[in-house]
């Protein structure tokens, strides 16, 4: 697969460092990384923080992926650290958008991973299919 280059890192809003002020605050980060394969499939990696406020780098990705109608649309969230709600969602909404494009979508490396978690924890493992890292599809 030819890397595609769509990394970025986001900020969320009213969370960067003010040092007018004198104090600092925790940013977060995220990083989305996509692979396009010559069998039409598409991998979306996703490493760092999905949590509120930078969610809208990965959405825009996945929308882009979904628009070029691939067979497979996969994300990769063995890198991701940890999840809130707000990423949840983005989650759902990925798998609804790829679902009335009736595009194959999977998650891969979730299990054991924060992701894993999260969607334990939220009782919504069901909504999506889950793909070993190490997996071939």
């Amino acid at each position: 697969m030819d890397p595609i280059d769509v990394t970025k890192d986001a900020h969320p809003e009213g969370e960067l460092n003010n040092q007018a002020e004198g104090r600092q605050t925790q940013t977060c980060s995220v990083t989305v990384d996509v692979k396009r394969s010559p069998t039409n499939k598409s991998v979306i990696h996703v490493s760092g923080e999905l949590v509120r406020g930078v969610t809208a780098t990965m959405r825009r990705v996945v929308a882009d992926e979904l628009n070029r109608s691939p067979a497979l649309l996969a994300l990769d969230l063995s890198g991701v650290s940890c999840i809130d709600a707000e990423g949840i969602d983005a989650l759902v909404l990925a798998a609804t958008q790829a679902g009335e494009s009736d595009i194959s979508f999977c998650l891969v490396g979730v299990q054991g991973h924060p992701v894993g978690t999260a969607l334990a924890d939220a009782e919504l493992t069901e909504l999506f299919e889950i793909v070993d890292a190490d997996s071939d599809s």
